[in-house]
């Protein structure tokens, strides 16, 4: 039997590798520079997204405002009624109105108003009125829909 013979031996191109550094701190320095610059590119982006987010949340032009509570509905009652009525001088019962929901975006306001006339005539009316809140910003008058109103002296 004939010993094994070795396969023929390949030539293997040898990987040139980068030399070495000289100064390894000086490397590390540099390296510790760009991170440091970089993590303050990044703290500074974040920095102003936030001031952009809270400068839209701050704002009035968001989408979504939460629901009217009752105050802003009778200031947008007492808006839908001033128009309708004919004498300038009209006091309306600020701190004597009701107010009630019937569902999410559905308001009723029960109130008064005293219509001063030139005479000197006082005439007391109350009213009820309904609002539909659309969305937006409650405290515009085109945000609401009047569903209903009732005078009655």
């Amino acid at each position: 039997m004939r010993p094994a013979t070795p396969p023929p031996s390949r030539v293997y191109a040898r990987r040139r590798e980068a030399p070495l550094s000289r100064d390894y701190l000086e490397d590390k320095v540099v390296k510790r520079k760009s991170a440091k610059k970089a993590a303050w590119m990044i703290v500074l982006a974040f920095v102003v997204f936030g001031f952009f987010l809270t400068k839209f949340a701050m704002s009035d032009y968001g989408p979504y405002d939460g629901f009217p509570n009752s105050d802003t509905a009778y200031g947008i009652a007492r808006q839908y009624i001033k128009p309708m009525l004919r004498a300038g001088n009209v006091r309306f019962a600020d701190d004597n109105y009701k107010f009630a929901k019937k569902s999410d975006s559905v308001y009723v306001i029960k109130s008064s108003y005293t219509t001063k006339f030139d005479d000197g005539e006082n005439q007391t009316t109350h009213f009820t009125i309904t609002l539909k809140y659309r969305g937006g910003m409650g405290a515009k008058i085109g945000n609401w829909d009047m569903v209903s109103l009732d005078q009655d002296n």
